[in-house]
């Protein structure tokens, strides 16, 4: 039968009549329970639910047309028997009933697939994004560059930037940037029913006000426009007054603008704070901005944050970001050095206090302090990546809390984030894997980070994987991860990975199965020891000493102190080595040696150093004498020290090691 012989029979029938009915009474449905729903309080779902009953519906109306009403017109031929005769109610199935049903099974696959599609976007991709509970937040879009001239758009992210600055410092709620609202975008794309920054506003993030704007060209003159609108967005709280400043100078307005913004806030919460510092001058402000994106070239990043406080004395951020770097470079004694020009020059605004009190307590060793100061940071802005990072690590390696983890990690969804261009997010996971360790969790730090093994970049997760496995005794995985590394990293990261993987062996007392790994070592850089950098024969003098053999160990770790005798941790490792030896004058020379290092800035290391000698000999006194004078002078409870140092492992479980482990609790 011809497709147009078909259509007419369907006519003829009214098929294309009732299926019209079906279709404008389904619609004509979901118009009024639409629009009934929110008055009668029906659930938000009911419309959903609706959809997908008159979805599947379809399918079977169309073969309730054709049992109930076309067999009854079609005309159908009877099945013969073998002897010739019809058998009653058998028949043949006809061209019409054929072509009938290619069509009723399209039309059930769209329908199936439609529903899905409904089901995927309403109860399944929802739970991808957390919910934020309503509340104190406040998000601050993009404020749109509506003067047709690219090289304005630094003056839109000025604005939101400002803003956000000025909402934060005087507490006045918690923050959602445009980047915040990117992130939880980036995401709904993935939907097969988009979501508009709208839907993900009102939807997900919930704040309570939204701050939007923007700004044109008026003749020679920039004018920027700005409102505040409530939660849904549909009911303008405050249209401010255009404010008016020269191409050159948008910061006037930005500043105008803001405290006007701020200025309702305060009225609206009935509170009296302090007044603004000045915001800096543009082209400061620009400086400022490429210096963050050069981060990773030290004497460009350097230098662009220099020419932007010689630009404007009295800007804040860069003189922080100065401490800052030099903090995490360990030049500690330039860190205290701005830290304390800062401080006398500063004012009193309550954000900027907390930055200098945090990095004078870090800069102190005073870790107790600065997981205080960090947290009121961080409860000022907990979306912000780099202060949640913050956070986690100062909560799991400075204090030791792996209790606070689970919450701070909880707080940015991590889904569709590219690790390799994050250091914040992999230093998240790093320290999320690391807590579910310390509660022996360790089902879910591998499922957190096995998804990473083979990334090229991210050797600290594929450590931190490692623990997890030898911990939990798969002993296979870890010897299948190790395998692989030689194919995603460079020979000598292969050798650090195999040292690491040898030290959480012999922590869990599994000697036999480190001298497997730290072989491979030994053999690969034996073949050519006098010509291997002084990296690599501080790798080899680890491997040696933890492979027991210390006359070995001995004679490379002399070469290296000759070299540099101010090598802390390999002081102390010749100093056991030596006693290892039979040679105790020697130990004691070398003990002598490392308190000859003592200076400032050290925090705890050479007493730490201490206690692993002490540790070595089994001198229980001296051995917790030493690692408390190391934890108060503010070592960190880094990836392989303290509860993770295989030295210690003989005093993991005594009430003395356990103080430690609480001693800024």
């Amino acid at each position: 039968m011809k497709l147009k012989k078909f259509i007419k029979e369907c006519r003829e029938n009214e098929v294309f009549k009732n299926l019209s009915i079906y279709i404008v009474s389904s619609w004509v449905l979901l118009q009024v329970v639409a629009l009934v729903a929110e008055p009668v309080g029906l659930p938000d779902s009911t419309l959903t639910y609706l959809l997908i009953i008159l979805l599947i519906g379809l399918p079977l109306y169309i073969y309730l047309l054709w049992k109930y009403q076309l067999t009854e017109n079609i005309k159908r031929k009877s099945l013969i028997d073998k002897k010739g005769n019809p058998i009653p109610g058998k028949f043949a199935k006809s061209r019409f009933q054929k072509i009938y049903f290619s069509f009723l099974s399209i039309i059930s696959i769209v329908s199936i697939g439609v529903v899905a599609m409904v089901v995927d976007k309403k109860f399944v991709r929802d739970d991808v994004l957390k919910d934020i509970p309503a509340g104190d937040k406040i998000a601050v879009l993009r404020f749109d560059n509506n003067t047709g001239n690219e090289k304005y758009d630094i003056a839109g992210k000025m604005a939101t930037d400002w803003i956000i600055h000025g909402i934060t410092q005087n507490q006045l709620g918690q923050v959602i940037s445009p980047e915040i609202i990117d992130d939880y975008s980036e995401i709904l794309k993935a939907s097969i029913i988009p979501s508009t920054e709208t839907q993900v506003i009102t939807d997900y993030l919930k704040p309570s006000k939204i701050i939007d704007g923007e700004y044109y060209l008026n003749k020679n003159k920039l004018l920027f426009q700005c409102s505040i609108t409530d939660e849904i967005m549909n009911k303008t709280l405050i249209s401010f007054e255009p404010v008016e400043c020269d191409l050159d100078a948008p910061l006037d307005c930005i500043e105008a603008l803001k405290q006007r913004i701020l200025g309702y806030l305060i009225l609206e919460d009935e509170k009296i704070l302090s007044l603004q510092e000045h915001p800096p001058n543009f082209k400061a402000y620009q400086l400022f901005n490429n210096a963050k994106n050069k981060y990773q070239n030290k004497e460009e990043f350097l230098k662009l944050l220099d020419l932007a406080i010689a630009e404007d004395s009295t800007y804040f951020e860069p003189k922080v970001y100065k401490i800052m770097y030099n903090y995490n470079k360990a030049n500690y004694s330039t860190a205290d050095s701005l830290l304390t020009q800062l401080s006398i020059k500063t004012g009193t605004y309550d954000r900027q206090q907390v930055l200098l009190n945090l990095y004078a307590a870090l800069l102190k060793g005073d870790h107790k302090k600065a997981h205080v100061y960090q947290k009121k940071e961080y409860n000022i802005t907990p979306f912000h990546m780099e202060t949640n990072s913050n956070m986690m690590i100062i909560s799991l390696q400075l204090v030791n809390r792996p209790e606070e983890i689970d919450s701070v990690f909880a707080e940015v969804d991590m889904e569709g984030w590219d690790l390799t261009k994050c250091n914040f997010c992999v230093e998240r996971y790093r320290m999320k894997a690391m807590a579910d360790i310390e509660f022996k969790r360790y089902k879910e730090a591998i499922a957190l980070l096995k998804d990473f093994a083979d990334e090229k970049e991210l050797i600290k997760l594929k450590n931190v994987l490692l623990r997890a496995y030898i911990r939990s005794e798969n002993y296979q995985a870890a010897d299948d991860l190790l395998a692989s590394v030689p194919f995603t990293t460079s020979e000598d990261q292969w050798m650090y990975v195999n040292l690491f993987a040898a030290k959480e062996f012999i922590w869990m007392d599994k000697q036999n199965l480190a001298n497997k790994y730290l072989d491979k070592i030994i053999n690969e850089l034996g073949k050519n020891k006098e010509n291997v950098g002084e990296d690599l024969q501080k790798l080899l003098a680890e491997s040696l000493f933890y492979r027991e053999d210390y006359v070995g160990s001995e004679e490379i770790l002399e070469q290296l102190l000759n070299s540099d005798p101010e090598l802390i941790s390999f002081n102390a490792l010749l100093a056991i080595v030596h006693q290892k030896n039979g040679n105790k004058p020697a130990a004691l020379e070398r003990l002598q040696a490392l308190e000859d290092l003592r200076e400032d800035y050290q925090y705890g290391n050479i007493d730490y150093a201490l206690a692993q000698y002490y540790a070595s000999v089994s001198d229980d006194e001296n051995t917790i004498k030493y690692l408390m004078k190391a934890i108060a002078q503010g070592h960190w409870y880094e990836t392989g020290s303290f509860q993770n140092d295989p030295l210690f492992k003989s005093y993991f479980e005594t009430t003395a090691f356990k103080r430690i482990l609480k001693f800024w609790h």
